[in-house]
């Protein structure tokens, strides 16, 4: 489960009027997961036998500002590897921004216009072993990720609108220079105490073959368009919901993606819940759903529990499920 989590300690170096700060924020995961024997494995894990599992993340930003009120930055997650090579440390979702009056240009490990600009799942507390988010009918990143996951993107807001345009290059050496762009744009509006939000994109790029949603298993080669749409709504007495709709197209085949989302909080307890499924032409439907509670025990320590369910089609030996229950600690 990842989060963006608020610095409780910071350096600051004055210069003028201008002002550096470093901070620094940790997060920690501990409990137990498991799967079905047929369940794809999560990234980390080798096995879905039911484990111990640890997860720690600690997140560097650092960011300053000019004379004239240019602002930029950067920021790096520092995470533990799990599985194995458990004690081992990467570096991941790095990026560098510069922000003013004119908009925001950020590169890194990023969302894409597309990720950017549609809510694929609202309500979510999340789970230790990300199981809402990993089955297979869950269409979260689009189609980021495609090329070397270096992601230039550059967002603009006025008022309740906010709009995007993003692109990865194919820097590979085996085939010709192509780009993974996208555009987007996006709304929230209140009217009379209910939150509605709006997002609209399209995202195109090429491949010899690749697969959609969370276990890459809506299968696209060649020219590939994404064009999708979301709804959300807040109700303002704990309840939201939301639906995604996504149409996909490519030389191999065409198809669609419906999401549907939905969300409760009340007091110190939260539940989510997403179902998700891929209407392709040439394949089996591929569909899945997931849930996840919380319960908030105060001072960034919370109890967790997720469940997911996976179906690929092509008979019940394809279906499988995923699970888990722990704490996380935000620092």
């Amino acid at each position: 489960m990842k989060q963006i989590l608020l610095a409780t300690t910071a350096l600051v170096m004055t210069a003028g009027v201008a002002a550096a700060e470093i901070s620094f924020s940790g997060y920690a995961e501990m409990g137990v997961v498991g799967g079905g024997d047929n369940a794809p494995f999560p990234a980390g894990r080798d096995t879905n036998e039911t484990q111990f599992h640890n997860d720690f993340d600690l997140k560097v930003t650092a960011t300053s500002e000019t004379d004239t009120g240019l602002a930029f930055g950067v920021s790096v997650e520092i995470s533990k590897d799990e599985g194995r090579s458990n004690g081992n440390f990467t570096a991941d979702n790095e990026a560098a921004f510069i922000s003013g009056a004119f908009g925001t240009l950020t590169m890194g490990e990023i969302d894409g216009a597309m990720d950017w600009a549609m809510t694929e799942n609202i309500g979510n507390p999340g789970s230790i072993g990300d199981d809402e988010t990993t089955h297979a009918g869950y269409f979260g990143a689009f189609g980021d990720g495609k090329y070397d996951n270096q992601i230039a993107r550059y967002d603009y807001s006025f008022g309740d609108f906010g709009v995007a345009v993003s692109a990865e290059l194919d820097d590979s050496e085996e085939d010709a220079a192509s780009t993974n762009y996208a555009v987007g744009a996006k709304w929230n509006g209140d009217f009379g105490g209910f939150g509605m939000g709006a997002g609209i994109a399209y995202q195109s790029f090429e491949t010899a073959g690749t697969g959609l949603g969370s276990q890459e298993a809506a299968f696209v080669a060649g020219d590939v368009e994404l064009l999708g749409v979301s709804l959300t709504g807040d109700f303002n007495n704990g309840f939201v919901a939301g639906i995604a709709y996504t149409d996909i197209s490519s030389d191999l085949q065409d198809g669609n993606h419906l999401g549907l989302s939905a969300g409760f909080t009340t007091g110190a307890f939260q539940i989510g819940a997403n179902y998700g499924v891929f209407d392709m032409d040439a394949q089996d439907k591929v569909k899945g759903y997931g849930i996840a509670a919380a319960y908030d025990l105060g001072g960034g320590l919370k109890l967790h529990g997720g469940y997911g369910d996976s179906d690929f089609g092509g008979g019940d030996d394809d279906d499988n499920e995923t699970y888990s229950v722990g704490v996380s600690m935000s620092f």
